[in-house]
């Protein structure tokens, strides 16, 4: 049986308003497990990379320990620009709850947040000086890798904005307006040698080492991650009730 698809979400740039016209456009779709899916234990991955065009699929099970860790790239699938649900009724039902949760959502794990953006930094730092297989151009150009810089950037800066916001705007902390979307692209187009790109990213780094405790501090809310986990258990349960009533129906003697 082919897994159902209930949302597919525009992820990336487009979200940050820090797209360019050479930017891919990377949708994440989830989709309903099939009977098979529960009963041999799978989760379903899998990618397409096409011509200006990235999609992944998941598995919609995952949403909720994704969300639970704040991985921030699984999070921006609640504010995306450009999002599709399924017009069945059942399942749109359910998913448009989950949307209309998206800023508690967003804050239920903010200890979580700051360690994982932390750990998002950390990462994208590592190649900055060095490059990866696609940009090790930039390197050659600008003495330093400037898209990685830019993402590194932005992570610390997301956590000082949300912050401003005082974690109740997240769509606001990741979207930036005319200026700020300016200043970003200045950096990934090498407007500044390394040496200034370091003294950006300190200055920044101080401001993210002082929302420690502001983070480490909030409320972690439960309340919300049961809310979405009943969610998610009763769209996969009505889901493989309809796909085994279908199939007792055609097996009938």
């Amino acid at each position: 049986m082919e897994r159902i698809v209930v949302l597919k979400a525009l992820v990336g740039s487009e979200n940050y308003n820090l797209s360019t016209p050479e930017s891919d456009k990377d949708y994440k779709f989830f989709v309903i497990p099939t009977f098979d899916d529960l009963y041999r234990s799978k989760l379903t991955t899998s990618s397409k990379v096409g011509e200006g065009v990235d999609e992944e699929f998941h598995d919609i099970r995952k949403v909720l320990s994704l969300w639970w860790k704040s991985n921030v790239n699984f999070m921006e699938v609640l504010f995306s620009v450009d999002y599709t649900i399924n017009d069945i009724d059942w399942i749109n039902k359910k998913i448009t709850c989950l949307l209309l949760m998206r800023d508690e959502i967003a804050k239920m794990n903010l200890p979580y947040l700051y360690k994982a953006c932390s750990g998002m930094y950390v990462s994208k730092s590592k190649s900055i000086e060095t490059g990866n297989s696609n940009t090790k151009h930039l390197v050659k150009q600008f003495g330093y890798d400037t898209k990685s810089a830019m993402h590194a950037y932005r992570i610390l800066d997301f956590i000082e904005r949300f912050a401003k916001y005082n974690f109740t705007n997240f769509k606001g902390a990741i979207q930036y307006d005319d200026a700020g979307r300016k200043f970003m692209l200045s950096i990934k187009y090498g407007d500044y040698t390394l040496e200034q790109f370091k003294e950006l990213v300190n200055d920044k780094l101080v401001s993210f080492k002082q929302l420690e405790d502001v983070y480490m501090t909030q409320p972690i809310l439960e309340e919300v991650k049961s809310e979405v986990e009943n969610i998610i258990y009763q769209l996969v349960l009505d889901s493989t009730l309809n796909e085994l009533l279908m199939k007792t129906k055609f097996h009938l003697p």
